[in-house]
């Protein structure tokens, strides 16, 4: 594992598993299908299938989620962590909102990890789906294509003293990303109380 794949943010233990990388055992992953649905773990041993954010108070618990292009968004407060795989469909379901609500926001800590930062969309269900939740302030023609600002529209979700990774899936080739290489993979970013 790369140095700066593990660090801390605030009261938070960040680390980021690249594909080939042999995960560690005991990291309580979610199966994830772009939906809005949150899990509280107390165990591990959950269900976990259906679920794009967990949360817990668990001291001894290491929460994960898996993306590519996504973002991997990591919540903590003084009582909790979170983590939260935020796609076009959780953007707009509200999934950000929702695992908010879970967090007492003046002691709140934030990190969002790599991910696209914007990309193309056509004017489809996407497009409709995001138009009608945020308007056209995320929409910018560039080169005859509509570009959707991922970032900025995550960014004005979150709270100012949110962290982001700088690194982006476009244009940073250790990390995997669908919409640059048109094939699946993904990476793991894991949290856990320092």
């Amino acid at each position: 594992m790369k140095e700066e794949n593990v660090f801390d943010v605030g009261r938070m233990h960040i680390r980021l598993f690249l594909p080939g990388e042999q995960l560690p055992k005991g990291i309580v992953l979610t199966q994830q299908t772009h939906s809005a649905n949150i899990r509280i773990v107390q165990s591990g041993d959950e269900n976990l299938e259906n679920y794009d954010a967990l949360i817990t108070d668990k001291r001894n618990l290491t929460l994960g989620i898996k993306t590519a292009d996504c973002a991997p968004i990591c919540f903590s407060d003084k009582e909790r962590i979170g983590i939260a795989h935020i796609g076009w469909r959780g953007l707009c379901l509200g999934l950000i909102e929702k695992v908010l609500t879970n967090f007492n926001t003046e002691d709140l800590q934030m990190y969002v990890g790599p991910f696209l930062n914007s990309f193309e969309v056509q004017r489809d269900f996407c497009y409709d789906q995001l138009k009608q939740k945020f308007g056209n302030k995320f929409f910018h023609e560039e080169s005859n294509k509509l570009i959707f600002d991922f970032k900025k529209t995550i960014d004005s979700l979150l709270p100012r003293q949110t962290v982001y990774d700088s690194r982006d899936t476009r244009t940073d080739f250790s990390f995997p990303s669908y919409r640059r290489e048109k094939k699946k993979g993904n990476f793991v970013t894991a949290v856990s109380f320092r």
